[in-house]
This record gives structure tokens, sequence and C-alpha cells, in this order.
């Protein structure tokens, strides 16, 4: 009897600690299977962009904010490894494909038209007042007929940057600052007096988009017809004067280097900084964007905004640009990725964009605001020419288009054919563009 009483106790005891150990195993695992159920749930959007550190801080965030729910995964495109060209046939190949991999895509708002196909049409996820508190110029490339395929994530205009301390080494130099604030023309500037300079202008004139954004600025607003937009409606004998007349600032008075037919936006920056060039044409978000050598940091400081030259007679004319977002029509988290896409349009997204990136903001609240502007009066100056502003053509086929035109653009620039070669080549390579589609 007191043998069988031991062998219970025993018994007892080794339930004990089993039931003891599983509750401590169960305990332990708990929150793993809680996370790895949880986990399960959450909704993955992988956002393709050039992934700067704002748009890690935004996208963390987001992340934050939606924790359990939603993860933005970003894919990083760098500028640095991925041109404009480039960037454009990888998300072709990657919408083509079908893949559902990735649900958002950044696009240079001019590459709309061919993305269409594969964008979801957005109309059913914005109300009208989160439409309309965009300004109309950043929508310009949005719609197709009143389809909403696209939504804006910054704006972009052409600019003139100009170095005032070698400016100001000139005579009479408040009256030349006032020229070139109101618009100075390229006569004005090709006969300008600047003490220690070898080159006074940069632009871009490698063969890629760069170049089709300073085309139409250097043609200016009445070179072109408004009908026959298909093929650009070009003015020819004012288009062809004006080229020339840019040409012999590098062959002939050689105020601008002969090289700048290999120059996108990251060599024109460097190449002016590192030369002291006075003037040169880009984007506003290059000053914070593009890498530099760091001997040059010091020099960005002096680089002030206006509008760029033009011809006599008429307004300037800058190229007003951008990125939109899409959302594939094949990703699976499309209720999700307007929900991150409606964050990067928040008031505070956007004013953290402007100020840590240069990305000019695309609400209408920041153009209202008489005291931010005054804060920042570089961002008002960007507005005035965005309103006054000049644009590439919609069209499905204007990558291809685009392709054709800086392809003998560059020829000219090089010296290598005349005006009226450039404009006859790219015509008729366009016209056999439209008999094909």
């Amino acid at each position: 009897m007191q043998k069988n009483k031991k062998n219970i106790r025993l018994i007892l005891v080794i339930s004990l600690v089993i039931i003891s150990s599983l509750l401590t195993i169960l305990l332990y695992l708990f929150p793993l299977i809680r996370y790895s159920t949880a986990s399960k749930n959450i909704k993955k959007i992988y956002f393709a962009e050039n992934i700067t550190p704002t748009h890690l801080r935004l996208i963390n965030e987001f992340n934050k904010l939606n924790k359990g729910k939603i993860e933005v995964i970003p894919i990083n495109l760098p500028y640095e490894k991925f041109s404009t060209n480039k960037r454009k046939e990888l998300i072709t190949k990657n919408l083509r494909n079908r893949t559902s991999r990735i649900d958002i895509y950044a696009i240079d708002v001019v590459w709309g038209e061919r993305f269409i196909k594969w964008a979801e049409p957005l109309n059913r996820y914005f109300s009208a007042d989160e439409i309309n508190g965009i300004f109309d110029a950043a929508k310009h490339y949005c719609y197709s007929d009143s389809l909403l395929y696209s939504v804006p994530f910054f704006a972009d205009v052409g600019i003139l940057y100009y170095r005032e301390d070698i400016l100001k080494k000139m005579k009479n130099y408040e009256e030349w600052e006032n020229k070139i604030k109101r618009g100075i023309t390229w006569e004005e500037l090709s006969a300008m007096k600047i003490p220690n300079c070898k080159y006074k202008y940069l632009f871009q004139a490698d063969a890629y988009e760069g170049l089709m954004c300073n085309f139409l600025e250097i043609a200016g607003r009445n070179a072109f017809y408004n009908s026959d937009a298909d093929i650009l409606g070009m003015k020819k004998n004012i288009i062809s004067k004006r080229l020339n007349f840019i040409r012999n600032l590098i062959y002939r008075q050689k105020i601008i280097p002969k090289n700048i037919t290999n120059f996108d936006e990251s060599k024109t920056f460097n190449y002016a900084l590192q030369n002291d060039v006075p003037f040169f044409r880009g984007w506003p978000t290059g000053e914070k964007n593009i890498k530099l050598n760091k001997k040059l940091f010091s020099k960005i400081k002096r680089l002030k905004f206006a509008p760029l030259p033009r011809f006599a007679g008429e307004t300037p004319a800058s190229t007003v640009g951008g990125w939109n977002l899409i959302v594939s029509k094949n990703s699976n988290n499309k209720k999700e990725s307007v929900k991150f896409i409606k964050f990067l349009l928040s008031k505070s997204s956007q004013k953290i964009i402007w100020e840590q990136n240069g990305y000019l903001p695309v609400l209408k609240s920041f153009y209202a605001d008489s005291s931010y502007l005054s804060k920042y009066p570089e961002l008002k100056l960007c507005f005035k020419l965005i309103k006054n502003g000049v644009y590439r053509i919609k069209h499905p086929q204007y990558t291809r288009i685009s392709d054709i035109l800086t392809a003998n653009l560059n020829r000219f620039f090089k010296n290598k054919i005349s005006a009226d070669k450039f404009i006859a080549n790219t015509l008729a390579e366009i016209k056999l563009i439209k008999s094909r589609f």
C-alpha cells in the first residue's frame, strides 16, 4: 500500500513537470505563432522608384502608421545606375510581363500614354476634392480622355541656374541681375563680359529625354503650330534659325563647350561647378539630388534660380516635367497601394519632399500660402514658370518620337548635320512611326 502511494506521488510529480514544461513552451511560442499569423495578413506593397533617404523616411512613417496591416517595400532604381531611358525600358519589361511583383511605379510624366494599358484606372479611388487639391499643370499627363491612370508625385520645371558670386565681379552687376531675373535674352547672354570666364553656359545635349526638353526651351513657345502635334508641328524657319544661333555659341563664339553633346543633368552640374561656369540649365530637383564631388558642395550655396534664356520678343519657355505614380493592373493590393499614394500626397509628405529633396509639391495649398512662399521664394518662381510652361506632346509613341528627335538633334549639335537636315530627318522618321502604328 505504501509502495502504491509512492508510485502515485511520483506519477503526479512527473505529470506536473510535463504540464509545466508544455505550458512554458506554449507561452514561449505563442508570440511567434501570433507574429507568424499576423505577418501572413500584412499586405506588402512593392514600390519602384529612385529611393532617396527622404523616400525611406516617408516609407518608414507609413509603415509605422499601418503596422500589422500594410508594409511598403522599396525597390531602388537609382539615377546613377538607371538613366531615364533605361528605367523606362525596365518598367516596360515588368509591366509587359504582367508580373504582380511590383505594385506602384514612379514614371516620368511623358511615359503615361505608353503605360496606360498596364495601369489601374484610379477615378474610383479618389474623391473630387482630393483631385481638385492638385494644381492643374501637375495633372496634365494624368488623364486619357476622362480616365485617371496616374497621379502626380512631384512637379518639375526647367530653370536657369546662375552663380551670383561670379557675376558680382562684373560692372553694373545689379543691372544684369535685373535682366537675369526677368529672363535674359540669348543675345544679351552671349554679349556679357564676365571676368576670368572661359565658358558662359551649359545645357544637356546628350541623345536622351533631357535634350527634348532643351529643344522645346531653345525653340520657344512660338516655334510650333498648335495643330498636327503628332509630328511636332514645327515652324521650320524659326527653329532652324534658333538652333543655328545656339550652335554658333559652341563652334564660333565658343562660350559653350563642345563636350555638352555628352552631358546629362549630372554631368552638367558637376562640370559647371568644377569649372565655374556662371549659367547652366537644370531642374530644381538637381540641386539636392545630383551626386557631386565633395569639393564642390560649398559652391551649391552660391547658386540662384532664374527663368531660362529666351530670344528677343519672346517670354521664357520652361518645360514642365515631374514624376507620376501608377498602380499596376496586375497588383493584388490595389486598395492598399492607393492608400500609400494618398499618404505621399498628404500636405506633410509633400512638405518633406520639397524641403529635403527639392521636389516641387503638387498641392495648390503650398502656392497659396504667402508666408511659406516668402520663406522659399524659389518655389514661387518655379510655380510661375510652370504656369507659363511648355509641354511635350501626349502620344502613345512619344518615347519613340523623342528617341528619333534627340538622336538627330545630338548629331546637329555635334556639327554633323545642318538644321534643315535635322528637321527633315526627324519629320520623315516620325512619319514612318505613324504609318506603323
